[in-house]
């Protein structure tokens, strides 16, 4: 595409939360940077990686344009990254993405569909695996709309990213769509002729990565696994006390009850109502104190290095000279304005 027919009405940023070995991660944001390069003017790539990792890229920001490498605090997760580079992002339409998926999907689609229609676009993929009804569980219980069927790649447009941002849990909300009527998502399939990326070396990673997304979810449905439970207390508590009230009347209207019946009767009943309501009491408090304490941030990010020079490019474009006599110039001229 020439210059003169890129789309410069908006901005993209692009980021990888993954790619942490620059010798894996270098000729696949290349090839990313080709397809931003033939297709928008404004456009940026970010890459989040633990602090240490630095210098590893440094070749690769002076030979990329426009990329910015961000480090966070070791320990960070994948999808505590995806937050802070969603967080860092500036562009108008912002794609969160795997370096081991930019091969199997049309990014430039992804970027132009949801800024076209305000929308998430979402890869997904055709099949499933055997733990998706479990993985649809834990999603509604989490308030989202969980799939194994969902990829690391989505695009947002930034009004969308920004209410992502303020959910409770943006780390799940960035890697499945919340379960609101008011929040549209627009799902594409993956290239079928491109075989799926990732060496044998990968795995040990990505399966750390899975097993810290079940458990994100399962966390994440504290809340609703209280309210359950305070349900089943409150059941008990009910229980208890209909059965207290079925031993009185024996004791009142049988004369032939087996001795200690009505004593060992009242105790256990006793003690379950004061299971039950000490369980309902304990079980409300912490799901309130669990939804207060929730979606309070943290300033993960440590440092940034980039190559960036979009407002440059945008003066040399605009053919903009700064030159000090021609401010003091437009200064005067505004000021003999009547």
């Amino acid at each position: 595409m020439n210059k003169e027919n890129l789309r410069d009405d908006i901005l993209v940023s692009v980021c990888f939360s993954d790619a942490s070995d620059p010798d894996l991660a270098s000729s696949r944001i290349e090839r990313v940077v080709d397809q931003l390069k033939s297709h928008y003017r404004y456009w940026e790539i970010l890459v989040v990686n633990e602090t240490g990792n630095d210098k590893k890229f440094i070749e690769a920001l002076t030979a990329l344009p426009n990329l910015r490498h961000l480090s966070v605090f070791k320990g960070i997760d994948n999808m505590q990254r995806r937050v802070v580079a969603a967080s860092e992002a500036i562009g108008d339409v912002v794609l969160l993405t795997s370096i081991h998926e930019v091969d199997l999907m049309d990014l430039t689609a992804m970027i132009d569909a949801a800024n076209e229609h305000e929308a998430i676009v979402l890869g997904q993929r055709k099949t499933a695996v055997i733990a998706e009804p479990l993985i649809g569980a834990l999603g509604r219980a989490s308030g989202f709309e969980a799939s194994t069927r969902d990829m690391q790649t989505v695009a947002y447009p930034r009004t969308m990213l920004n209410r992502l941002l303020g959910n409770p849990n943006p780390a799940l909300a960035l890697r499945f769509p919340p379960r609101d009527n008011t929040v549209r998502v627009l799902r594409q399939s993956p290239n079928t002729t491109v075989t799926a990326i990732g060496g044998k070396g990968d795995r040990p990673s990505r399966l750390v990565s899975r097993f810290d997304l079940l458990l994100r979810m399962v966390t994440d449905a504290g809340p609703a696994l209280l309210g359950v439970v305070a349900l089943l207390s409150a059941a008990m508590f009910v229980g208890a006390l209909l059965f207290t009230v079925y031993v009185v009347i024996v004791y009142l209207t049988y004369e032939n009850v087996a001795e200690g019946w009505t004593t060992l009767s009242l105790a256990i009943s006793g003690m379950l109502s004061f299971l039950g309501i000490a369980f309902f009491g304990l079980c409300i408090t912490l799901r309130k104190m669990a939804e207060i304490i929730r979606g309070r941030t943290v300033n993960l990010l440590v440092a940034e290095k980039s190559s960036v020079d979009l407002f440059e490019s945008v003066a040399n474009t605009l053919n903009v000279d700064t030159d000090a006599s021609d401010h003091d110039t437009l200064i005067q001229a505004v000021e003999r304005r009547p």
